[in-house]
């Protein structure tokens, strides 16, 4: 039982527990700065034009980017309607040189930020992105003429998917990487440290305007640099859109905004970019002719640069496949977001006994699939959208003429489509092309359009031998009931990604890097080689005891008084070090001992 007393000491000792509680926490935070900084809420009005049923803009007589006489302008369209969105500045060359500078001069304090600072970051743009998907595909769909669908999948899903795996895994991927420093250097420490090159510069591509933009940004800003991002000048007019979200949250996180910058323009712009000496490092995304170019555009600083030049994916489908799994994922392979995708299915390689029956199932749904704007025809059903670009109508045209000269035939679709309600649209008709042989155009070109092209084959060596017909190899596709034939054939494929029954999906696996080989380019983004790839991987080492350093003995020290000793000397020591026997190092030892002497 308590007596007075007692109570009145422990009511005594009752601010010292407090202050030894309240202080010890403190300490732990000190030891242990890993208290989470929450997402902070911010609102961003976006542009009225984006709004469904929005008809202000004039229709222009000939959408085109280009303003006639004003090569400081860039046009802005609805590629679904041919409605202006208004005119753009394209940035000059000074500019961006001195966006680059301060850019560069953000960075250095970016550089000394935790990775729990930036983890804040990614959160508020992750919260502000799921808080407005909506806003953010009608954004989207309003510059690139897409579906809502293909925008919540495209843009908002996969932007999401970066954010959290990069929240939740970035640091691993960055923190120092210990390594065995091996038995000559036993009493040293050796690591890999990751440290952010500085000003990185990522040239994206139009097909999918928010993520190509978000996403490079993402990784530049965990791995503590700063980025100049140049949007393709097809999708001028969102960029202002995504850059205000981008420093809205940089600027609320309590950090300079400047660390991020946008440009846009022409190749003389992505030229000066490229060859800039203020640019550590170049992600491209685009052609391989143009990758060729910026290849050598950055050799004059010999910038590292990372290369995504699409690609012509194949998916091998075998017989013994669930036709009723396969079919609705490949037709979205080809469908979704009209097929301008860097990892759509551009070739499906079907086996002989299911082939007719799969022709005829495509068929029948590929003649269902309806286009139009999705935000000016509301509920009236649109299945695909527009396409961004109308001037490579006459490519697609000609890639299946000459195919269908070479004996394919073409069921479905073949031609542009002048939409009843949008005839200054950008639309191409969905197409079903069957019977390709690898001899024909179209196997080894990327179309970046719907068609879909159906090919036959025998057996495994078969497929294996048309798909690699092509010189390209990013992603791939195998299908099959045999998990272990799936599996085999999709690790035989020459191709940096492969999914076995599905398409696609590794990009939502946001651990595995993106990338492919051949025509396709080099260098991987995503997953921990991603972010890597946007650090110096600096080898680092230093003495595990402060009592114990690297000496140099006296037989090999400068000047040398006997070369054959300090030869024989250097020479055991390799043999003590390295020799696979026991008897060999310790006759290495004592001989080392014996010339010590």
């Amino acid at each position: 039982m308590c007596c007075v007393s007692d109570l009145i000491q422990y009511e005594a000792l009752l601010p010292v527990v407090v202050a030894a509680i309240v202080g010890g926490a403190a300490m732990y935070f000190v030891l242990f700065p890993k208290a989470r900084l929450p997402a902070i809420p911010f609102e961003l009005k976006p542009p009225a034009e984006s709004l469904p049923g929005w008809k202000s803009g004039e229709i222009l007589a000939q959408p085109s980017i280009f303003v006639e006489g004003r090569p400081d302008l860039i046009q802005c369209f609805d590629p679904a309607t041919g409605r202006s969105l208004g005119q753009v500045p394209a940035t000059t060359v000074d500019q961006l040189n001195d966006k680059l500078k301060r850019a560069r001069e953000a960075q250095k304090t970016w550089a000394l930020t935790t990775f729990e600072q930036r983890r804040q970051v990614l959160r508020t743009l992750n919260e502000f992105v799921l808080g407005h998907q909506r806003e953010i595909c009608q954004v989207a769909c309003r510059d690139s003429g897409k579906t809502l669908i293909d925008a919540t999948l495209g843009e908002v899903l996969t932007t999401n998917a970066k954010l959290q795996w990069t929240i939740k895994n970035g640091e691993d991927a960055l923190k120092d990487d210990c390594r065995d420093p091996g038995f000559m250097m036993m009493y040293k420490r050796a690591k890999v440290v990751y440290q952010p090159r500085g000003v990185v510069a990522a040239l994206v591509s139009w097909n999918y305007p928010f993520h190509n933009t978000v996403g490079p940004v993402i990784s530049a800003l965990f791995s503590g640099n700063a980025i100049v991002v140049k949007a393709s000048e097809h999708v001028a007019w969102s960029m202002t859109y995504w850059e205000q979200m981008v420093k809205r949250a940089l600027n609320i996180c309590g950090h300079d905004p400047e660390l991020v910058q946008f440009v846009t323009g022409f190749a003389d712009i992505g030229n000066a970019l490229t060859s800039s000496p203020l640019v550590d490092h170049i992600t491209f995304i685009g052609s391989p002719e143009v990758g060729k170019l910026v290849m050598k555009s950055a050799s004059a600083n010999l910038t590292p640069v990372t290369l995504e030049l699409g690609g012509k994916d194949c998916a091998i489908v075998f017989a013994d496949t669930d036709m009723g799994q396969c079919i609705p994922v490949l037709m979205r392979g080809v469908i979704q977001n009209a097929s301008q995708n860097c990892i759509g299915i551009e070739r499906i390689l079907v086996q002989e006994g299911a082939y007719d029956r799969f022709v005829a199932e495509m068929e029948r749904r590929i003649k269902s699939v309806r286009l139009g704007a999705v935000l000016d025809d509301g509920d009236d059903g649109v299945d695909c959208g527009a396409m961004v670009l109308s001037n490579c109508f006459g490519r697609l045209e000609s890639l299946i003429a000459d195919a269908v000269a070479k004996g394919a035939r073409c069921l479905v679709g073949g031609h542009p489509y002048v939409h009843p309600r949008h005839p200054r649209g950008q639309y191409f008709e969905p197409t079903l092309l069957v019977d390709v042989t690898p001899d024909m155009d179209i196997t080894r070109n990327e179309t970046f359009g719907p068609i879909m092209v159906i090919m036959k084959f025998k057996d495994e060596k078969d497929a294996l031998d048309r798909v690699h017909s092509s010189p390209y190899g990013l992603g791939s596709s195998v299908f099959s009931g045999d998990r272990t034939r799936g599996r085999r054939v999709a690790l035989s494929l020459r191709t940096g990604m492969a999914n076995v029954n599905d398409f696609g999906v590794n990009y939502i696996c946001q651990a595995l890097p993106f990338g492919g080989v051949g025509i396709s380019g080099f260098g991987r983004f995503a997953g921990p080689e991603g972010l890597r790839a946007l650090c110096v991987e600096k080898a680092f080492t230093e003495d595990r005891f402060p009592f114990v350093k690297t000496p140099i003995p006296p037989i090999v020290d400068y000047p040398i008084q006997d070369t054959e000793k300090g030869y024989q000397f250097t020479r055991q020591i390799v043999a003590f070090a390295y020799s696979d026997s026991w008897w060999a190092s310790i006759k290495a030892g004592l001989y080392l001992g014996k010339l010590s002497m």
